[in-house]
């Protein structure tokens, strides 16, 4: 067995956990916005027009005179 000592096994073995944990607290974090992202956005591969006012401007549902 490996003596941890000097603290550099040890503080190597925590920050990789600290680094995973972030990295999982992230992505748990960010999944359900991202879901709500997809599902307001418009599907251009079907030809639904975007919702912003450029998208809406060359589609001609909205005019500028």
């Amino acid at each position: 067995m490996t003596s941890t000592s000097d603290g550099s096994q040890a503080d190597e073995q925590a920050k990789a956990f600290a680094r995973q944990y972030a990295k999982e607290f992230q992505e748990e974090m960010e999944a359900p916005i991202n879901e709500l992202v997809r599902g307001r956005a418009p599907d251009y591969e079907r030809g639904e027009i975007g919702l912003d006012l450029k998208s809406k401007i060359q589609s001609g549902e909205i005019k500028i005179m």
